[in-house]
């Protein structure tokens, strides 16, 4: 999951009413895609979505300090459920604290994590939104295709990968693939170790929050199709209520 910076976004504007006039703004300041699952707009559809929600908190319907962008099935999932005692996307790397796959999986990186409190702060944001719903889940829908497009998206970036390193193609076509495609966590996780591509995937998407991301500093312990290698525990913020 991508962490994000909405901070580096000027507009100037602190509430928006109605705040779907908010959504023009969110998609310059952190792309089109869904805040959540990563998916692009025009494979989703995504909404403005109130990071607490609207019904629950009044006084911060209209703030842009509430708002993100989801998906249909992210938002439909998120409902009214508190963002409290989890780590969050405009609070911690939420990438390194996830482990993608190829078969469309996505599950907690523990190797990353500090110990039970943090596992269960990982957990938990997976399911606010569902993230791991996929056949077989109890929950499991067959309107949600989030599992399949990021299996379909996981192919789409291995296709590439081998060009790459056979200097066919360049970080330029990598990076302008993902942000059509959508699935950033999905093509960092591809092209671990490819520096080039994964720089410009940090510094290209509009809203990352590239402080998590300081050069020379490792991005990822392994790619998703094996078991994650152990790092040095870092511990990472959890969102508060």
């Amino acid at each position: 999951m991508r962490p994000l910076n909405k901070r580096v976004f000027t507009a100037g504007k602190a509430e928006y009413k109605p705040y779907g006039s908010a959504k023009h703004d969110l998609m310059l300041a952190i792309g089109g895609y869904c805040s959540y699952c990563e998916r692009h707009s025009y494979s989703c559809g995504i909404d403005v979505e109130h990071i607490r929600h609207k019904s629950l908190y009044i006084k911060r319907i209209y703030l842009w300090s509430n708002f993100l962008l989801a998906c249909k099935n992210c938002n439909a999932v998120k409902g009214v459920n508190a963002v409290s005692g989890m780590f969050f996307p405009t609070v911690s790397n939420t990438f390194r604290i996830f482990t993608y796959y190829g078969d469309g999986r996505v599950e907690v990186n523990s190797a990353a994590l500090a110990g039970a409190a943090d596992l269960e702060r990982a957990r938990a944001l997976i399911r606010l939104v569902g993230l791991d719903r996929r056949p077989g889940h109890p929950a499991y829908s067959l309107k949600d295709k989030r599992w399949s497009d990021r299996r379909a998206i996981w192919a789409l970036a291995e296709r590439y990968l081998t060009p790459l390193r056979a200097g066919a193609i360049d970080a330029q076509v990598i990076v302008d693939l993902a942000a059509l495609s959508g699935g950033w966590s999905i093509w960092m996780t591809v092209f671990n170790g490819e520096e080039a591509v994964l720089a410009r995937l940090v510094g290209d998407f509009p809203g990352t929050r590239t402080r998590c991301f300081p050069p020379g500093a490792p991005t990822r312990p392994a790619r998703g199709r094996t078991a994650p290698a152990r790092e040095p525990r870092r511990r990472l913020t959890p969102a508060t209520g």
